[in-house]
């Protein structure tokens, strides 16, 4: 990973990961507790009544802005840190590997998004709110996901998938990774408690787990090879694959609901997957180490 507070006196480094660290964590808490999905009913019923299109353009705009110009800025003129070095080029067999990696980690990662999704967190208000929010958002996505024509399809894409796979993996991974890991002087304590941060930050308390464990997976991968490029890769796979099911499904193409894309795969498939994973890591692994 880079050394982006290099441009510091070196007694001031841990110091300064410690402030840049924590407030860049402030600043994106506050930014999803306002774009969050909190609201009451009223709000989602007025959500569900604007036009899909025009909601995805806002909420591009919005997050270009929050995800991709203020990390941009502050890498600019607080680190003083070439952009360039975030980018550093990707080989195909690299590229290769990693959508490998995140298409099977994926099947792996539905069993545990199933099991977050069915926890009881009994009667508390924390509970109702956190489910309430999950239902809300449920709503708001299959809206936002409603496509009516190609074009909507491809901004969806666009905002859903691309603007979070660069702006995401350059403000955790790039910024708050890389300043926690001078902070704690252990790059592996960084990676979970960025993942954690990942998780938490997006208010969905009933699929934290795999985001989280998402999160840990694109960390490690930026930590072995040096390159955040990769990170993106596997986001934009991510949160890509799950648009094009949805768009294929609408158009009769394949034949899949909502609610079976909320569940597990078949428990072999989940292991056949899990092994096939721990491969292609180990792998991408022995890649970088002997680079």
């Amino acid at each position: 990973m880079q050394d982006i507070l290099r441009n510091n006196a070196e007694d001031k480094q841990q110091a300064r990961a410690w402030a840049f660290g924590l407030g860049l964590t402030a600043y994106i808490s506050i930014v999803m507790m306002l774009g969050g999905s909190g609201g009451d009913e009223v709000e989602t019923d007025m959500i569900l009544q604007m036009d899909p299109v025009f909601l995805l353009a806002i909420q591009g705009i919005a997050s270009t802005f929050m995800f991709v110009g203020v990390p941009l800025l502050f890498i600019g003129i607080a680190l003083k840190v070439p952009i360039r070095e975030f980018f550093p080029n990707v080989s195909w067999t690299t590229a290769g590997l990693t959508i490998l990696i995140s298409i099977s980690f994926m099947v792996v990662n539905s069993a545990i998004g199933e099991w977050n999704m069915n926890l009881d967190f009994g009667n508390s208000d924390f509970a109702e709110w956190a489910r309430r929010s999950e239902d809300q958002l449920k709503v708001l996505t299959e809206h936002l996901t409603d496509f009516t024509s190609t074009s909507h399809f491809i901004l969806a894409l666009v905002v859903v998938a691309i603007i979070p796979a660069i702006g995401e993996e350059l403000l955790f991974r790039g910024l708050i990774q890389n300043m926690f890991t001078k902070a704690f002087a252990n790059p592996h304590i960084a990676i979970w408690i960025t993942g954690f941060i990942f998780a938490a930050i997006h208010m969905q308390f009933f699929g934290v787990m795999p985001r989280m464990l998402l999160g840990v997976l694109f960390g490690y991968l930026y930590h072995w090879s040096g390159k955040l490029s990769v990170a993106m890769i596997g986001h934009l796979v991510n949160n890509g694959l799950a648009l094009i099911a949805i768009y294929l499904a609408q158009k009769d193409v394949v034949e899949v609901s909502p609610e079976q894309m909320e569940q597990a795969a078949p428990w072999p498939a989940v292991l056949v997957f899990a092994a096939i994973s721990f491969f292609l890591i180990r792998a991408f692994y022995k890649k970088f180490q002997h680079a």
